[in-house]
């Protein structure tokens, strides 16, 4: 966290792209330490959101009580579907409409999930 406030920062599929899922959290991790909010262009799986937590977990002390995360997910409707089961099988490319928003638990509270919408709290440190 800055003096000024959260720092938002956006990370586009192609970016994240560029490495694989493990390199993905370690990037992550990175940012969310240092109280970054980060918007990932791509609807996190149920798998990843768990190895996510378990490597945040693994990272947990005085200074950083974990991550917090939230996402949209493009995925409920057939036409969604079949665009990722075509990218999947034509192009050999995962097509994973949505978006993840992950932070420290420390800056994010009162997060609000719904089908299409979410909303989070960004705490500011007293100075």
């Amino acid at each position: 966290m800055s003096d000024d406030g959260v720092t938002i920062e956006f990370l586009s599929r192609e970016k994240l792209s560029e490495n694989d899922f493990s390199d993905k959290i370690e990037t992550v991790l990175e940012k969310v330490r240092n109280d970054a909010v980060l918007v990932l262009e791509e609807a996190w799986t149920p798998q990843e959101k768990r190895d996510l937590i378990e490597s945040s977990m693994k990272q947990v002390d005085e200074d950083f009580p974990g991550v917090e995360f939230m996402g949209l997910n493009a995925e409920p409707s057939k036409i969604n579907r079949a665009k990722r089961m075509f990218f999947s099988k034509i192009f050999n490319e995962d097509h994973r409409r949505g978006l993840t928003i992950v932070g420290n638990s420390r800056v994010m509270e009162k997060i609000k999930e719904e089908r299409d919408s979410v909303s989070f709290l960004a705490k500011l440190e007293e100075a």
